[in-house]
């Protein structure tokens, strides 16, 4: 299952999110941090060494580009070892003055790979959602006095 989001930013700017590997963390759920970023990142072989869980049981792993067609698409492999390692897809396209992104993850091995593909993705589109809509967020950087607030 793929799951999008239309985002009131350009195709560039979500592109320069996902190009700048030091903010996976923000937008990627489950990612407490990252430890690392390749220097070439995005290009395919680059990887990202980022850490899941809240502090302190956190489990550290990596990232890796399988392929990157710049303001396109960006194929990730995503490792989360023992439980799982997926295939991530992003694609960016034109959406009026702003940009759609689909988001697609299939586990590839490991236990979660076992299930139906139909299981997985309506295991994963929650988090995607959350995903898109944390993306979103960072590349539209609205203006928090330009916001209404919720009263606490």
């Amino acid at each position: 299952m793929t799951v999008t989001r239309d985002v009131d930013a350009t195709r560039e700017r979500v592109w320069d999110v996902l190009a700048d590997g030091w903010t996976y963390s923000s937008w990627v759920v489950g990612n407490s941090r990252t430890r690392a970023v390749s220097r070439r990142w995005p290009s395919p072989g680059t990887r990202i060494l980022h850490s899941i869980g809240a502090w302190p049981a956190v489990i550290n792993d990596e990232t890796v580009v399988e392929s990157c067609y710049p303001r396109k698409e960006l194929v990730l492999f995503a490792r989360v070892r023992p439980a799982t390692e997926a295939r991530i897809t992003l694609r960016l396209s034109n959406n009026g003055a702003g940009c759609q992104v689909a988001m697609s993850e299939l586990a590839v091995s490991g236990p979660l790979s076992w299930l139906p593909e139909t299981l997985q993705a309506a295991a994963f589109a929650p988090r995607n959602r959350e995903c898109l809509w944390r993306l979103a967020q960072i590349a539209e950087r609205r203006d928090a006095d330009e916001l209404p607030t919720k009263a606490t």
